[in-house]
């Protein structure tokens, strides 16, 4: 398995139908969970346009290595051209919503190539979205790789 570096861990997101319910649904603007299933079909497709609309300005990634990114280098790393990514479905998604504020935490394991060499990366991610301006913004998202399992010797000393 390739491992990629923080230009691949970018890929984080999001869209769960596995979701918690809001723990008040009457204040929390409806929406959260299609505007993260628009994210992650922005991403496979390589939709710049949509990336743009999704994500805030001011919006903030903290990748694997512990680097910060802005909006300009989240969106430019996901529609290079050298990257190519399929379609995915996150795991393990939980959602915490309140009033306008959602965060949606997953797994996720993304399969795709870079610069024509096949990958898979296995991480955890957090997506913190904003209802603003009418409209649910991805203000922060954080990404940490899954370790790979460690291998046992099972041989027999005998």
């Amino acid at each position: 398995m390739i491992r990629l570096g923080a230009p691949a861990l970018f890929l984080l997101m999001t869209g769960c139908s596995d979701a918690r319910v809001p723990a008040n649904p009457a204040a929390t603007p409806t929406g959260y969970r299609e505007a993260a299933a628009a994210l992650d079909t922005a991403i496979a497709a390589k939709d710049e346009a949509a990336l743009r609309r999704l994500i805030a300005d001011d919006f903030l990634w903290v990748r694997g290595s512990g680097a910060k990114g802005d909006k300009a280098g989240f969106i430019g790393a996901l529609t290079a051209p050298s990257i190519r990514i399929e379609p995915f479905q996150p795991s393990e998604a939980r959602w915490i919503v309140a009033d306008r504020t959602a965060l949606l935490t997953a797994t996720n394991t993304l399969r795709g190539s870079a610069d024509g060499e096949a990958f898979v990366d296995r991480h955890r991610y957090a997506d913190h979205w904003l209802w603003r301006g009418g409209a649910w913004r991805l203000v922060y998202a954080q990404v940490t790789p899954v370790p790979e399992p460690v291998e046992t010797d099972t041989q027999d000393t005998d």
